[in-house]
């Protein structure tokens, strides 16, 4: 039998609806949300569209404004009641401190109201009410699963989970990695699509789908999967089939693995799980590995790590197979630095995940701890291609040059050199040339506002981004928009 264990957190999803941007804004920045268990999905200045994704990406609790436009907040929580279970908790809020509001609220079955202008220790108390109420509704066989899988690492099996129906069958695990993609549409993707016997677990790092299937409708089953996430744009990992009797985790382990496909090269939507394809200890790379580092061959190790990447992709090995290498370099190193090497190594996906967004990012620290331990390349730095690919990753972050110099540990006044005599511009100016370029298209292939424009493209002051956007191209980014579209009827 399942035993119910406390230590899980739960993070829920959040709307925030207020007809004034700034007001909305000034919430996100005020309150610690995802220290108090929440995760804003979705915001909106209009109360119309946000009803539609009320019912269309069913958020765990919606905070609006009651004085809007279009719809107002009661209008939105009334008409929010035929959801049923499903209906969101809501939070409202006014600048008018009239009883009749709260009333009417309260009586619709509202959460909590709050008077304009918000107090944060107020709002605070209110989320941590809502978190807990919220823990006792989720509650369940889902809950119970996530703390002994994804917490404990329990060796439950599926025989322990599933009725009797399905002892005899077979079991899968699809698995997402929740923070690159849209984590509504994936849950869409997996609560539309899968019409079998389903638990859904979740936790920070993985959306994850325990599936009791048949082997005879495996082929339409995978076309249906496959086409939902290609619609939505994102990339499943797949688990080997495991029967009744094997333990579950290890198949959440195989699931996590391919979800993460992604990170190395192009993959499929659907990316199956093959053991056949992961590195083993006795492979080559380790034979030679251990010859360099033994002769304290710096430069070998690092030109090593500089076509990772790519030996990684040709090989369709796996992140978990990347993170193997750093840890066996980090841990083999022969000098007196050793101490910093096993700071930085790597036990698992799980930090991989927390410390980076991509693996680039990952065979650049290494890279850079090479150059750290060796004295003979420790000056070697970057070249301007380097500093390129890097800005090329992250130039809709808040980064300057003095952020890309502290990156590469190389002087900022050397750095820019080095790049304008590759590319004869500035750092600085090849970040907003970037920015701008990501601005241009989003303002001709989507409908998005022009603030979210702004903060698409790296820019977090609206009224900064159009003064940079009007003496670049000399008109604003609503008049761009516009001429885009007049160029596409005719």
């Amino acid at each position: 039998m399942i035993q119910k264990i406390k230590g899980v957190s739960i993070v829920y999803k959040l709307f925030l609806v207020d007809d004034e941007i700034w007001v909305i804004r000034g919430l996100m920045k005020m309150i610690p949300w995802e220290e108090l268990g929440f995760e804003i999905v979705y915001t909106t200045t209009d109360s119309i569209s946000a009803l539609e994704k009320i019912a269309l990406l069913k958020p765990d609790a919606v905070i609006t404004d009651i004085r809007m436009a279009s719809l107002n907040g009661l209008e939105l929580l009334e008409q929010s009641l035929h959801m049923g279970k499903e209906r969101p908790e809501f939070i409202l809020i006014s600048a008018y401190e009239e009883f009749e509001y709260a009333h009417k609220a309260l009586k619709l079955g509202a959460f909590d109201y709050l008077i304009k202008p918000l107090k944060k220790a107020e709002l605070v108390q209110v989320l941590e009410k809502l978190k807990s109420a919220l823990d006792q509704k989720k509650g369940g066989k889902s809950r119970e699963l996530e703390e002994l899988l994804l917490e404990y690492h329990s060796e439950i099996c599926a025989k322990e989970i599933w009725s009797t129906d399905f002892q005899d069958g077979k079991f899968q695990i699809f698995c997402c990695a929740r923070n690159y993609f849209h984590l509504n549409r994936v849950i869409d993707v997996f609560k539309e699509q899968l019409e079998s016997s389903v638990i859904f677990l979740q936790d920070k790092n993985f959306l994850y789908y325990l599936c009791a299937v048949k082997e005879q409708d495996l082929a339409g089953f995978y076309y249906k999967m496959e086409k939902a996430a290609n619609e939505d744009m994102a990339f499943l990992g797949v688990s080997e089939l495991l029967s009744a009797k094997d333990p579950i985790y290890t198949y959440v382990q195989q699931a996590q693995n391919s979800s993460l496909q992604f990170l190395l090269e192009t993959p499929d939507i659907l990316n199956f799980y093959d053991k056949q394809k992961r590195l083993s200890k006795k492979d080559s790379v380790y034979h030679m590995l251990r010859t360099e580092l033994s002769l304290e061959k710096g430069e070998s190790i690092l030109s090593f790590l500089k076509g990772i990447l790519d030996w990684i992709c040709k090989n369709h090995y796996t992140v978990q197979d990347l993170i193997g290498i750093g840890n066996y370099i980090c841990i083999n190193l022969n000098s007196q630095e050793i101490d910093y090497f096993q700071q930085f190594g790597l036990e698992s996906m799980t930090v991989f995940m927390e410390k980076y967004k991509n693996a680039e990012d990952y065979v650049h620290d290494l890279e850079d701890g090479v150059r750290q331990v060796f004295s003979e390349i420790r000056d070697s730095g970057a070249d301007a291609e380097d500093i390129r690919r890097y800005v090329d990753m992250h130039y809709t972050e808040q980064i300057s040059t003095g952020d890309v110099a502290q990156y590469f540990h190389m002087d900022q006044n050397y750095i820019s050199r080095v790049f304008k005599k590759k590319f004869n511009k500035n750092i600085k100016d090849y970040i907003t040339e970037k920015k701008m370029e990501k601005a241009k298209w989003l303002l001709e292939n989507t409908d998005l506002k022009i603030y979210e424009v702004s903060d698409a493209s790296g820019y977090t002051d609206y009224f900064y981004f159009t003064r940079v956007f009007r003496k670049l191209t000399g008109i604003t980014p609503t008049e761009w928009r516009e001429n885009q579209q007049d160029k596409e009827k005719k």
